[in-house]
């Protein structure tokens, strides 16, 4: 399958219709009802429901809430797991798209069983929706991951040639954070985040209007 090169990672992330975004949480909210699974990023704050339970949150400084407060091996592993589900919420927006069944779980079960290796790689030479500098910095930040997932000690840890991850804490940031926004523009092309609100608020509208009228 291959998908066009303008869906590539280039260019800055839009922002979200606010507005929109409170619409659809009010509704879920005052009317008890929410799709099986979805997610929303903008500039500024995110939504996320799954498995009936919403969590929506605001950017700090602009994704800075991806990026490790600290050199802590905690926090590290949590912004990596972060970068995983981004990625597997654009592997969801290519092969769903805006099915909102159960069919997401479905993916997800698979999703958990493919290494992040293979994943980075399907997006760069499968689907051509990462560039080769995005795969490279995935795979060097990937390796990152891979030594604390199985090891305390940092020194083991490096980062750039001839560094320590300790040492070169803030390009490893740096890095993080420009990485989470590509893919952020790569699920925005994919997947339009007011369009996709505009289709969540009309089918959630047209399931409450159903709802009175089998009462």
């Amino acid at each position: 399958m291959k998908v066009k090169e303008e869906t590539l990672d280039l260019g800055e992330p839009k922002d979200i219709d606010e507005a929109k975004l409170k619409e659809l949480i009010d509704i879920m909210d005052n009317h008890r009802i929410r799709p099986l699974k979805i997610f929303i990023v903008g500039k500024k704050q995110w939504l996320r429901v799954y498995g009936g339970n919403v969590s929506h949150g605001f950017h700090m400084e602009e994704f800075g809430g991806v990026i490790p407060r600290k050199l802590d091996r905690g926090e590290i592993l949590d912004s990596f797991s972060k970068i995983e589900f981004m990625i597997n919420e654009i592997i969801q927006a290519v092969i769903l798209k805006e099915d909102f069944s159960a069919k997401g779980s479905w993916l997800d079960s698979l999703n958990n069983k493919i290494d992040l290796s293979q994943k980075i790689r399907i997006l760069r030479d499968e689907w051509e929706l990462i560039s080769d500098e995005t795969f490279q910095m995935l795979t060097k930040l990937k390796n990152v991951r891979n030594i604390l997932a199985h090891s305390w000690d940092f020194g083991n840890a490096v980062y750039g040639k001839d560094k320590t991850l300790k040492t070169n804490f803030p390009q490893f940031c740096k890095d993080l954070k420009e990485i989470w926004k590509r893919l952020v523009v790569v699920y925005e092309n994919l997947q339009p985040q007011n369009e996709l609100m505009n289709k969540l608020i009309l089918e959630l509208k047209n399931n409450i209007e159903q709802r009175k009228n089998e009462r």
